[in-house]
């Protein structure tokens, strides 16, 4: 007997309501990347910080000298070293594609770990000269930032530049990125100087692309914006400003995606997608469009939109086999596919309260502690824990790490601390104290770590201030505190946060096997969320609200080891997918108990695109 409710199962169903009636979060801003408010970034001298105008590279942004070779020598010499390639401001003229590789200079496997970074995303710009990618057919990237072997390039960033492919150059492609479970493009303009080239941003250049973060990117230009494709494994997008594509701003030919806040100003389609999409809070504006264009076109894949204002297009939404919204409205929910309520509730999301990452300025590098001053070893084979503690204890309020460092016992973030970062390093590879670091109490109501590959023996937050964690992978994070977490490109294992905490994570990557999330009465709001291995994805009691948009479970062993999503007295909604090789799926998409009941539902019974528990819903009849 099935004791669940599919309402509308396999129709189309979305509600439709006015710009005045739009439940966007108050205080959140406008859709859109916004590069001009980038704080400038530069840093310490010292060997981890490559600067591309310094020997032996001297690479001069004068906008007339060719640089290529002064910046492939610089790619090809950092490769997987852990290093940041730093462009400072200028104009750096370039003839042929700038390569990534997979072996570094020493001959040895990269396995990714690479940053380029740009003092500024307006005035650190790499330019390609005018009317040399003339091909159309065979179009070339000013960028190619690899993608080698099977799902195992991590950590890869590119930042605070802009791409612009000059002009003359229609076989131009932008940047393509690759990176697998944490890595980003992000604070970039990629633009054309006379609108034409291929794509802007191409993320579907080749298979297995992510999990991966794209935020606060500005494209101008170009027939494609953004591109992506292939099935796994998963990408992640928010902050898009889209503008002059000739023939489609953002196309998804069957990635998993998540977009928030994408603001689209074009005379074709906004949005084309194959693929499993979930876009929130966007604004997408169509100028001149020909022949009845949608703002949305939706394939055959499972999709969801909410707070989705649209103007000059004849159609908000066009989906394959009917269906559509009327132009000049907000889009406030809509759902390809009926909900599976396993006790029947309100269809619609939970609307849990949305916050950004907070910014904390980096101030000036001079200020900074660097922890190899205070007697660390930045090659990993001596105990740093005492000097890295007294780096922290300086006074200071960003402490920088240009090495990879062994910790023996449990370091304190205190003080006025704000910031602990990173160059892509790895902290105690041995796990030789649990934890490394312990957050604790401090004068700054805001600390973030930030570009860390690895923190072997976990982070500890033992505090009600907030805290981020940026671009960390392979780190244990354990809050016992009810403080404020922001999650935002981040790849760990068997998260728990605390009772009564709030949690917003952008990016989101679990691996392990068994319980993957845990949320014991808090509210979790997650934007792109991926996992590995069996066992639940997401339990959620005691009164939690749990809000996921996107990805998918990649399903790689022991589908049969645990339910999907487990809820036990709690609300969730979740818009989430499953890609499985492996034959072995999960078997049990959903355990929900109310009380003393409890329900299942199986595969082929119902769906988790969406699936919605919301008792308190129900009680106020809604």
């Amino acid at each position: 007997m099935r004791v669940f409710e599919n309402a509308r199962a396999g129709l189309l169903a979305f509600v439709v309501a006015s710009a005045a009636t739009s439940t966007r979060g108050a205080g959140l801003p406008a859709a859109g990347a916004d590069l001009d408010s980038v704080e400038s970034r530069s840093y310490p001298v010292c060997s981890a910080v490559v600067d591309v105008t310094k020997a032996p590279y001297f690479a001069r942004g004068d906008g007339a000298t060719d640089c290529t070779d002064a910046l492939q020598e610089a790619l090809s010499e950092t490769m997987g070293r852990r290093k940041i390639l730093y462009l400072p401001e200028g104009v750096y003229l370039v003839s042929r594609t700038l390569e990534w590789s997979k072996k570094n200079a020493d001959g040895r496997d990269a396995w990714g770990f690479n940053a380029v970074q740009g003092r500024h995303p307006r005035r650190s710009v790499i330019r390609l000269k005018d009317a040399v990618f003339t091909d159309a057919s065979a179009p070339k990237a000013v960028m190619w930032c690899g993608g080698f072997g099977s799902a195992d390039w991590f950590h890869n960033y590119v930042q605070g530049v802009t791409i612009d492919v000059g002009r003359g150059n229609p076989g131009a492609i932008g940047l393509q990125f690759y990176s697998n479970n944490t890595g980003a493009v992000r604070d970039v303009a990629i633009v054309s100087g006379d609108g034409r080239g291929a794509v802007g941003l191409d993320l579907g250049h080749r298979d297995m692309n992510g999990p991966l973060l794209v935020r606060n990117v500005e494209v101008r230009g170009f027939d494609v914006g953004i591109r992506t494709g292939a099935v796994v494994n998963s990408q992640t997008f928010e902050h898009l400003r889209l503008s002059g594509q000739r023939e489609v701003g953002f196309a998804n030919f069957g990635q998993a995606v998540a977009i928030r806040g994408l603001a689209s100003d074009n005379a074709v389609v906004a949005l084309r997608t194959e693929g499993f999409t979930a876009i929130l809070e966007s604004e997408l504006i169509g100028r001149g469009v020909a022949g009845g264009a949608p703002a949305v076109q939706v394939g055959k894949a499972p999709f969801f939109a909410r707070d989705v204002a649209t103007r000059g297009y004849k159609a908000a939404l066009a989906a394959e086999g009917g269906g559509a919204a009327p132009a000049g409205e907000n889009l406030a929910e809509y759902c390809s596919g009926g909900p599976t309520n396993p006790f029947g509730s309100s269809s619609a999301s939970l609307r849990l309260p949305v916050r950004e990452t907070p910014d904390v300025p980096y101030g000036d590098p001079a200020g900074w502690a660097v922890v190899d001053a205070f007697g660390a070893d930045p090659t990993g084979d001596a105990d740093s824990s005492a000097a890295i503690q007294k780096a922290i204890d300086s006074g200071t309020e960003t402490v920088f790490f240009p090495g990879s460092y062994d910790i023996r016992s449990p370091v304190r973030v205190r003080g006025k601390v704000r910031r602990l970062l990173g160059v892509g390093n790895w902290l105690d590879y041995n796990k030789h104290s649990a934890p490394d670091l312990i957050i604790a109490d401090g004068d700054a109501p805001v600390v973030v770590m930030e570009h860390f590959a690895s923190v072997n023996g976990g982070v500890a937050v033992e505090t009600d201030r907030s805290v981020v964690f940026r671009s960390v992978q392979d780190a244990f994070i354990a809050p016992v505190a009810a403080g404020d977490l922001f999650l935002e490109d981040v790849a760990t294992a068997d998260l728990r946060h605390s009772p009564g905490q709030n949690v917003w994570a952008r990016q989101l990557d679990i691996e392990n096997q068994g319980t993957h999330l845990t949320n014991a009465g808090g509210k979790l709001w997650v934007l792109g969320y991926k996992t590995e291995r069996g066992g639940c994805l997401v339990r959620t009691s005691n009164g939690g609200a749990t809000e996921i948009f996107g990805n998918f479970s990649y399903t790689t062993t022991a589908g049969s080891l645990a339910p999907m999503f487990v809820t036990e007295d709690a609300s969730v909604f979740a818009f989430f997918n499953e890609v499985c090789f492996s034959g072995d799926p999960f078997r049990t998409l959903i355990r929900e108990r109310r009380g003393d009941a409890t329900r299942i539902v199986r595969r082929g019974e119902g769906s988790l695109a969406p699936y919605v528990a919301n008792p308190a819903a129900r009680r106020d009849g809604r």
